[in-house]
């Protein structure tokens, strides 16, 4: 059976609303929204989106899936909200990202 595409802006919406679940991705969310407002806010996200897309390869993996495109929606989000809303240092983020690869590879098991 096969899934129904989410579109962009159902995924964008979908996105929000799962990292809405972190408390401190809730609070930097609800600041954006009280700085840019909802519509704007939305429209860096899409735009944000659409820019990374353009990249062939990028956007057959994103698109392949509704899990890939939430996946990836997800992240943009969390880089938006961390770097533009949370002041977040881009090189802070990079080692904060490289960090919890790392951990999750020590702890993933091989079979």
């Amino acid at each position: 059976m096969r899934e129904d595409r989410l579109t962009l802006i159902e995924a964008c919406d979908k996105a929000a609303d799962i990292i809405s679940h972190s408390r401190h991705l809730d609070k930097l969310y609800r600041k954006a929204v009280g700085s840019l407002g909802e519509g704007e806010l939305r429209n860096n996200i899409l735009t944000m989106v659409t820019d990374a897309i353009q990249d062939e390869r990028l956007r057959d993996e994103v698109l392949v899936s509704n899990d890939n495109m939430l996946g990836f929606m997800c992240g943009v989000w969390i880089q938006f909200l961390l770097l533009e809303i949370g002041e977040v240092k881009k090189d802070n983020l990079q080692k904060l990202a490289q960090k919890a690869f790392m951990t999750l590879q020590r702890n993933t098991s091989i079979h």
